[in-house]
């Protein structure tokens, strides 16, 4: 069956990432799809076919870091290359070197955070993961929407202190000190300050964004996965591992915080639907690493319908 066969396959990563390459690369050379997301500008010294290369190394960097995280009690090693291919058909947000080191950033803070799950002392991987939120906010600010998500880990990882929330505090500030003092002692830089001082000014508008077409797809594959990730996680005792469970729970709260995120800011979808790829992988993985069934099996045909759909969508408006 085609589920059994894509979980157990021995060359289901190989296949998946040598496709997301040919989609990545098909995808530069075709025009412009009016389906897309508002992106933060990419810098004037870069673009065209380096911008995408760029962006293509930071999507490979942090799959690779994701495939080396452990969530289930079995190892799923195709991870990485599924959350590669889901980036890959996700055309609307490739090409873009700033959205993907953001993503970056974002996934490495995250695994920071798991990292203090296994720490004696939290104190610095916590200062790390928010000195990196820190700097990911300058590049995108509403990444700033990410600090209750951080905080929310304290309390589930079971790692909450007065020295670790210290940390966090002095490493989210750390970056904001550097560029200001920077700015202050030499003001021909003051550049570096306009991301996020443009980036703020809207931070805090709330208004709920117009759905497309495209924006109902993606609602609809991300429930389409976190849903039954939720039923699944809840009715089984896998993975048995109270470690590996808190970090499944984590991975479901922060998938349903950025899915609300997206509903209600305007002009966040797209960061907030690509740093929200990386879960959607791994509770997609959750799911098609389970027992095959016959339910199971017409589960996946439905996933990747769906995830065809929104790749081939852009496609039919350029028709």
């Amino acid at each position: 069956m085609l589920q059994g066969s894509f979980a157990s396959g021995r060359y289901t990563s190989t296949v998946l990432f040598v496709l997301s390459m040919l989609v990545i690369w098909a995808a530069h050379w075709l025009p412009e799809s009016p389906a897309s997301f508002a992106q933060p500008d990419v810098p004037a010294f870069m673009g065209g076919l380096a911008s995408r290369a760029v962006s293509v190394l930071f999507y490979v960097l942090a799959a690779v870091l994701l495939s080396r995280q452990t969530f289930f009690d079995r190892e799923v090693k195709w991870k990485g290359a599924l959350y590669m291919w889901l980036v890959a058909l996700s055309t609307f947000i490739n090409g873009n070197p700033v959205t993907a080191l953001s993503a970056l950033l974002f996934m490495v803070s995250i695994i920071l955070l798991f990292f203090c799950q296994y720490s004696a002392d939290p104190v610095g991987p916590l200062f790390t993961a928010f000195l990196l939120l820190g700097v990911q906010s300058f590049i995108t600010p509403l990444s700033l929407y990410f600090i209750p998500l951080y905080l929310l880990f304290f309390s589930m990882a079971n790692v909450f202190s007065a020295r670790g929330l210290a940390a966090s505090v002095l490493g989210l500030a750390t970056p904001f000190w550097l560029i200001m003092g920077t700015a202050y002692v030499f003001p021909d830089v003051n550049a570096l300050m306009e991301p996020l001082t443009n980036g703020v000014s809207g931070l805090f508008v709330v208004a709920l964004p117009g759905f497309s077409v495209l924006n109902i797809l993606l609602l609809a594959f991300v429930l389409l996965v976190l849903l039954p990730g939720i039923f699944t996680f809840v009715g089984s005792t896998s993975p048995a591992k109270p470690l590996l469970r808190r970090r499944l729970s984590f991975v479901i709260v922060a998938d349903i915080y950025l899915l609300l995120l997206s509903c209600v800011i305007d002009g966040a979808a797209g960061l907030f639907y690509v740093c929200q790829l990386p879960f959607v992988a791994i509770l997609a993985s959750y799911l098609f690493a389970k027992k095959e069934t016959k339910l199971s099996n017409v589960y996946f045909v439905l996933i990747n319908a769906v995830i065809l759909a929104i790749a081939t969508y852009p496609l039919w408006l350029m028709r």
